[in-house]
């Protein structure tokens, strides 16, 4: 057998993204003559990528775990990316723009890419032992891994180490909301938890927080409920529904009230967060700052400004919870457009301090001018959150507390008895935060900007998946860049 010499090793690509590889270069697999020592090495590869490992053996419930990777992989695709991306492209291919062409050839391809998956003898190989993932996706430079498996000499097909390779990159992302913030791995833990018991994660404002019907074991998942559940309690002592306007009421406490057609609230999904990730080239999960996104629909765009004021005088926004770079507005147009939203603001202000008094239209447009101006500066820093968008946007981080019984250890969860007798039981408590993506916006603005053309979620979901799928299955599927431009129209024209 040709040896491979190690001079071709002294420069390791250690720069860049791994998202960006399309095969494994393992300098560990420099001495796997054949299979029995190929997967001597893997096991050392795994135990340098938190796996732990015994005398070169991979133990059985740590195969177990690697396993459950795998399968979160095949969820994803086959539950998540595949059938979205392949319902939009059939949807832009109808068409017939210059993209048409494109759209085929992708639908091909993710064909193509699904066959291997679904191939029997492919699964079997990967099923059989987690490790075969890391020979396969190295069988281009190393063909002999697989040399002596199963008393025969089995080379790898190209499409096997193009697909094993996109496989390692996806669970790489999955394993990254682990590895990188605790925080975000337990938000992850408790969106699988939730959609196992059927509860959507898109409308969490509307759940019993304080008769709830779920009650994760898992402590991580607790941790992430007890936060979410603090804050839509919180939440909702200011919310009162009026019968008689048939629409929610924010009150503010000193006697400011503001009518909201509708509250939307949603934890983001683990498959979302695992897209985010993958989307950027050095994306972190400690990156992940909208967990949570609470939408409030009023039915007057000029009452945003009160009821942003409304929720600080309620503690739900606070100057030092907020991240002032995020503070953005998209609403109106010039400050002129703003001034009935000031008004209404500065005789909230004035009621609130038990005065009646009226602003001057002088006194007026100078406010609105600063408003505008303030509000308005992040709106080129933020360029999802404000191009094509018609709303007010800021994210928070909102503090609260988690209690443990003193005596057990065990996390006290709101809506349960023990919860409610907390003042009688020895406690300790720790400071935690919640990260909120906050948007106020009227109906109308909401239905024209969010739900049509390329601002349409769906168009940007579509838009971002394919990005990842470019780094995930580089050299199988290809988007170029300067195609998106076309895209963008199409996605004008299939979300009107």
């Amino acid at each position: 057998m040709e040896h491979i010499s190690t001079a071709q090793e002294l420069h390791h690509e250690i720069f860049g993204s791994i998202l960006d590889r399309t095969e494994m270069t393992p300098f560990l697999l420099l001495p796997a003559i054949n299979y029995e020592t190929a997967l001597r090495q893997a096991t050392r590869m795994m135990g340098n990528r938190g796996f732990d490992t015994l005398d070169d053996a991979l133990q059985d419930s740590e195969r177990e775990r690697a396993q459950q990777y795998i399968k979160q992989v095949y969820k994803y695709f086959f539950n998540w990316m595949f059938p979205f991306v392949q319902h939009q492209l059939e949807g832009l291919g109808a068409l017939q723009s210059g993209n048409a062409g494109l759209y085929q050839y992708c639908l091909q391809a993710i064909r193509d890419i699904e066959s291997v998956l679904k191939s029997a003898e492919f699964q079997q190989v990967v099923d059989e032992d987690p490790r075969h993932l890391f020979l396969l996706a190295s069988s281009r430079k190393y063909p002999h891994v697989f040399y002596g498996y199963k008393g025969r000499d089995m080379n790898v097909p190209v499409e096997w180490q193009q697909t094993a390779c996109s496989m390692l990159k996806m669970g790489h992302l999955i394993k990254s909301i682990e590895e990188d913030s605790q925080d975000i791995a337990d938000y992850a833990k408790l969106g699988f938890f939730l959609e196992t018991e059927g509860q959507s994660l898109q409308d969490l404002y509307h759940y019993d927080w304080e008769n709830p019907r779920h009650l994760p074991g898992g402590e991580s998942a607790q941790r992430a409920f007890v936060k979410i559940s603090t804050f839509f309690l919180k939440l909702k002592e200011s919310v009162t529904l009026d019968a008689k306007k048939n629409c929610l009421v924010f009150n503010s406490g000193d006697g400011v009230a503001v009518d909201i057609v509708e509250i939307k609230a949603r934890l983001k999904s683990p498959e979302s967060m695992f897209t985010k990730l993958g989307k950027d080239v050095e994306g972190e999960a400690y990156d992940i700052r909208d967990i949570l996104a609470i939408t409030f629909l009023l039915t007057s765009r000029d009452d945003t400004l009160k009821l942003f004021h409304a929720l600080q005088k309620r503690g739900v926004i606070l100057q030092e919870n907020t991240a002032s770079h995020s503070v953005t507005q998209t609403l109106f147009d010039n400050p002129e457009g703003m001034k009935e939203a000031v008004r209404r603001l500065m005789i909230s202000l004035a009621q609130s301090e038990g005065s009646n008094a009226m602003p001057g239209e002088e006194e007026l447009l100078a406010n609105a001018k600063k408003f505008y101006e303030a509000l308005s500066v992040n709106a080129a820093k933020n360029l999802y959150s404000s191009l094509g968008h018609r709303k007010f946007q800021c994210k928070i981080n909102f503090s609260l507390p988690i209690h443990r019984a003193a005596k057990t250890n065990k996390i006290m969860i709101p809506g349960t008895p023990q919860y409610a007798k907390r003042d009688q039981i020895s406690k300790k408590t720790q400071q935690h935060t919640l990260g909120v993506e906050l948007r106020i916006s009227d109906e109308q603005s909401w239905r024209t900007s969010e739900q049509k053309g390329d601002s349409h979620h769906a168009a940007y979901k579509f838009r971002q998946l394919v990005a990842v799928m470019n780094r995930v299955f580089k050299d199988v599927l290809h988007f170029p860049e300067e195609s998106f431009a076309q895209l963008r129209k199409d996605q004008l024209a299939l979300f009107q």
